[in-house]
């Protein structure tokens, strides 16, 4: 099995890929700046250059790979919710034209704020009311 994971050298990418290389696969992971990679991970990974807001350039280094972990990157663009649309129209043009059958998709759009940028469905929680999610 071939897997990509985008943003792997970030507070999650880089956990998901040190357990799939524990689990024996060699990932290819995708990035902007190639050089941020830490070098003792570079002998056990594929690295390809990417920008995640291109769809062309997604669509190529995910051709051929069976399983993809994406996460929305953090986008400069004036309205951060075009950055994002667009990050995610790279990711279903690759998963289209590649045929990528298994995808994990984390984002945080709309985490920093109560209302507003994002719809989400929240779900009951055992916490009072008071806890902040910020603090736990």
């Amino acid at each position: 099995m071939t897997v990509a994971i985008t943003t792997p050298t970030g507070n999650v990418g880089r956990h998901v890929v040190r357990l799939v290389v524990q689990a024996g696969l060699r990932p290819r992971v995708l990035l902007r700046h190639p050089s941020a990679l830490p070098s003792d991970v570079r002998e056990y990974v594929d690295v390809v250059r990417v920008d995640q807001l291109d769809a062309n350039s997604v669509v190529d280094a995910t051709e051929g790979i069976d399983a993809l972990y994406w996460v929305d990157p953090p986008t400069s663009l004036p309205d951060p919710l075009d950055g994002y649309r667009s990050a995610t129209e790279s990711l279903v043009a690759a998963v289209r034209t590649n045929g990528i059958r298994r995808v994990v998709f984390q984002s945080s759009v709309g985490a920093e704020r109560r209302r507003g940028w994002a719809t989400s469905t929240v779900l009951p929680s055992r916490r009072p009311p008071s806890t902040s999610w910020a603090s736990t």
